[in-house]
């Protein structure tokens, strides 16, 4: 008798590891895909009938799928921003914002958090901002159609929704 229970009791252990409810996540050999993951195989740039086209996300993380693309000097440019987060416009709002050489981008952060009412772009700055989506909530998508400048160098966009910019939603944009 006593050689029964021996035999029963790792059944019994292998049996109550195994219990469903004990398991907080099952896959079933299928992994489990990110939005990330999905963009991942997106191409972000490429060039149509001469034209470059740039598609770029933002996110509730505060990033862009993207920190740096490049596109000929004085060459038409098509991009188009989409908000993949899930949080209200209010809170959690993005844009894109191209800037020319001579702007600092913290400093044009910095103004564009005072600048509500007019989707956190600052006027001063309206003369040298080369291109700028509109703020953009849950789900949005802008696509702005802009000529890249003339003179070759990296050109800094950024979010200038508050704090966004210094989150890390920012890059380069290099014209060459």
């Amino acid at each position: 008798m006593f050689k029964i229970y021996l035999w029963f009791l790792p059944v019994l252990f292998l049996l109550a590891c195994n219990d469903p409810s004990s398991v907080e996540t099952a896959t079933n050999g299928i992994p489990e895909v990110s939005v990330s993951d999905l963009n991942a195989n997106i191409k972000p740039v490429s060039l149509v009938n001469g034209v470059t086209v740039v598609e770029i996300t933002a996110d509730d993380k505060m990033r862009f799928n993207i920190e740096s693309f490049t596109v000929p000097v004085g060459g038409p440019v098509k991009l188009k921003l989409v908000n993949l987060g899930k949080m209200p416009k209010a809170t959690m709002g993005h844009n894109l914002v191209i800037l020319g050489l001579d702007i600092n981008v913290n400093t044009f952060a910095t103004d564009a958090a005072s600048s509500r009412d007019n989707d956190y772009i600052p006027l001063q700055y309206k003369m040298g901002i080369i291109a700028a989506t509109k703020l953009l909530g849950p789900g949005q998508s802008d696509t702005i159609e802009f000529t890249a400048p003339e003179v070759a160098g990296d050109y800094n966009f950024l979010c200038s929704f508050p704090a966004h910019t210094y989150a890390g939603m920012r890059g380069v944009m290099t014209v060459e």
